[in-house]
This record gives structure tokens, C-alpha cells and sequence, in this order.
């Protein structure tokens, strides 16, 4: 009887587990649903979709990396429906979950470090010296 109940239980779990999946693509790797089709077409292009499976983001965070990308990554402008769509996607699929990362603290916050002074005045130094470049450079458009 016990048995019974075992195999019935993991039977039910079972059910619930696979109802709840989603299936993925197997080439990407991205689950598909929603418009996953307009994020791989755009996405894929560029670089492969662990880049971006790996990460996890709030609606916030998926705009910043897509602007970051069009400022600094060749990133050609979007339309504002087709970002929506793939930010929408992003956010909703490799959203924050339960072992999401908390934000970082302001620097107005953090303490003092003491093992960065030296570095920090020997990079002062360089860019004085013109070692290093005080500015990035600047893109192209």
C-alpha cells in the first residue's frame, strides 16, 4: 500500500512538472514562447544565445544591456516595438528569479579601500603620462 501511494504521489509531481515546462529550442536553447523567434532573429546574429540565456535581468536591466549594445556593440536601432518585444521576452523568460543578485551597493556608500590607493595613484600617473587614455575613444557613427 505504501508503494501505492509513492508511485501515485511522484505520478502527480510528475504531471505538474511537466505541464509547467516549457519546451526549448534545440538549436538556441531558448524556451519557446511568446515572440522567442523575433529574440533569436535578432539576437543570434550577433553572438550565440548562451550569451545571453546565462543572464538574468528585470525589464531595467535587458534595456540597459540593449542600449549599452547599440551605443558600444554595433547594435543597429530598433524599432520601439520590436525592442519591447525582445526586452518583454527577456524579461519575462531569464527574469530575476529566487537566486537573483541583489544591486549593487552605491559607491557613496562603500567604505574606503585601502589596497586601491596605490593602484589608483600609479593609474592617475599613466594617464598623466598619456599611458592610459583619459577618455574612451570615441564611436564611430
Amino acid at each position: 500500500m505504501r508503494t501505492f501511494f509513492v508511485l501515485v504521489f511522484l505520478g502527480i509531481t510528475g504531471c505538474l512538472t511537466a505541464a509547467d515546462e516549457v519546451p526549448l529550442d534545440p538549436v538556441t536553447g531558448m524556451k519557446m514562447t511568446g515572440d522567442w523567434e523575433i529574440v533569436r532573429n535578432h539576437c543570434v546574429i550577433c553572438h550565440s544565445s548562451k550569451t545571453f540565456l546565462q543572464q538574468q535581468g528585470t525589464e531595467s536591466t535587458w534595456t540597459d544591456i540593449l542600449a549599452w549594445m547599440q551605443k558600444h556593440g554595433g547594435l543597429w536601432k530598433l524599432d520601439p516595438a520590436v525592442e519591447k518585444t525582445i526586452i518583454g521576452y527577456l524579461a519575462a523568460n531569464y527574469g530575476p528569479g529566487d537566486k537573483f543578485r541583489r544591486a549593487p551597493i552605491p559607491l557613496s556608500l562603500m567604505p574606503v579601500n585601502p589596497y586601491a590607493t596605490e593602484a589608483k595613484l600609479e593609474a592617475e600617473a599613466k594617464k598623466k603620462e598619456g599611458l592610459i587614455p583619459a577618455a574612451p575613444p570615441a564611436t564611430a557613427k
